[in-house]
């Protein structure tokens, strides 16, 4: 995974006539404050101005925001809070908004409290206030409650966190196109103006020759190493022989050089080739993008850059991120088999992968090594970026599912079984409604909070089946 930490905004908002009124409130106030920062800090660098309690005050909170670019702001009125001692703040903002709504507390005693005490834990009052206001203005927000120490808020905080900074990452990444998309799939050709719409970038575009050229310049200590890598990382079957292992190992240090010189994070890629050599190095990069997939940088076959997309999304949510597409459909046992051919995240593996030597890929030119491997159990996101029925960037399809035990598929590459939650026919009836490719990034893990907190963040529509 590519480390990334957010910048996170954090709006401390009182009310000044109290202050006068009640001293040691304010004080109070701030400190408790200061434990909400603590702990958004273990996740985030956080950017806190001094409490706010005027409309000037909540002004140049926006600038400082502004200024040091914040990745999502989060609002906490420490009491009763006038909408226009934050608004200002929010405001010229176009980043994802949330209202704190907590406390240190759990409870106090009402017996005994004075109205000091109940102003302390009077936050609670303002927030629909603020929440009526910014439904209004049209500014999306959403409203976080619960006790500091609660792990259910800290995982909603986190995970808001994490997507705000997976999207700022996103954005400013690379992403490649090396050769074409294989031909006449409707699904795989990426727009690339809403790219640009997206991120405000277009694709980079890496020629075949360069491999090619990279190919050739590999040193015999690069080749020597890369091979040790593979041979450590894999267990070999006896189909696969040392030329087989040295061919990849040689095509892998040319895709790490192109990769790295052009700085990309999520690539597809596909050519046929006419020359032998060009055919294999497409062929025999099963280990080359894999290796590359698990440092971060995911690659996928028949030029699918938008799962490529996809992937980099789960990675950034340490996901992990694998390609797959449905392979079939067990009626009797009620799972999907899922998997694919070519590249795969080796980082997904309950145990060691396993090399073969295959002598056809299906559906394509060349031959070489087909990776295989127990996928680790538990819970899985299904993730697609597609672009259909989806205004005029990219929209994000997903569902929560399981990975089950059971026999798979022996045809040298990973495969697995995968229990949706609800009946198949349903499911498949309401994932390809909403316009999906029949390409799916596939992740370790419930993300579906933090897939929500970047949705917004790239002002992506998202749907969850």
């Amino acid at each position: 995974m590519s480390k990334v930490r957010a910048k996170v905004g954090l709006l401390t908002a009182g009310h000044r006539y109290y202050w006068k009124q009640y001293p040691g409130l304010k004080e109070r106030s701030t400190a408790m404050a200061e434990s909400l920062r603590n702990m958004i800090g273990a996740w985030a660098d956080v950017v806190a101005p001094e409490m706010v309690d005027s409309e000037e005050q909540s002004r140049q909170a926006s600038l400082i925001f502004r200024q040091e670019k914040v990745d999502i702001v989060f609002v906490f009125p420490v009491g009763y809070t006038p909408a226009m001692n934050m608004l200002p703040a929010l405001m010229p903002l176009d980043v994802p908004l949330r209202i704190v709504n907590a406390h240190s507390d759990a409870t106090y005693d009402y017996t005994t409290a004075d109205t000091a005490e109940y102003l302390f834990h009077e936050g609670v009052c303002c927030v629909p206030e603020l929440a009526g206001t910014l439904t209004h203005l049209d500014k999306p927000f959403r409203v976080r409650t619960g006790t500091f120490s609660d792990p259910r808020l800290q995982c909603e905080l986190r995970a808001d966190v994490e997507g705000a900074a997976a999207a700022t990452f996103f954005r400013r990444m690379n992403v490649g196109l090396i050769g074409q998309v294989y031909p006449q799939m409707g699904d795989m050709p990426i727009d690339e103006h809403r790219l640009m719409r997206a991120t405000g970038k277009m694709l980079v575009r890496p020629e075949v020759e360069e491999i090619e050229n990279a190919y050739h310049r590999v040193s015999p200590d690069q080749l020597e190493d890369m091979y040790c890598q593979f041979r450590k990382l894999y267990q070999v079957d006896e189909s696969v022989t040392n030329e087989d292992l040295r061919f990849s190992a040689q095509t892998a240090v040319a895709f790490d050089e192109i990769i790295h010189k052009y700085d990309i994070y999520a690539f597809g890629f596909y050519w046929w080739g006419e020359r032998e050599l060009v055919t294999q190095l497409r062929s025999q990069a099963g280990l080359a993008v894999s290796r590359l997939t698990a440092m971060g940088r995911p690659g996928v076959t028949e030029g699918d850059v938008k799962s490529a997309m996809a992937m980099k999304i789960l990675d950034l949510l340490d996901g992990g991120g694998m390609f797959v597409e449905f392979f079939s459909m067990d009626f009797k046992e009620e799972f999907l088999l899922m998997g694919h051919d070519g590249p795969t995240n080796v980082n997904m593996a309950a145990s060691r992968p396993r090399l073969q030597h295959l002598d056809t890929h299906h559906g394509k030119s060349g031959h070489g090594l087909g990776i295989d491997f127990e996928v680790q159990r538990g819970t899985v996101t299904l993730l697609n970026l597609t672009q259909f029925a989806a205004g005029d960037t990219f929209k994000l399809i997903y569902t929560i599912a399981e990975f089950i035990p059971g026999s798979t598929l022996r045809i040298g590459n990973p495969n697995c079984r995968v229990k949706v939650n609800r009946p198949i026919h349903e499911f498949m009836d309401l994932w390809c409604r909403q316009g999906p490719s029949h390409h799916i990034a596939m992740g370790h893990g419930d993300h579906s909070a933090a897939l929500e907190s970047f949705a917004e963040s790239m002002q992506f529509p998202i749907v969850r089946i």
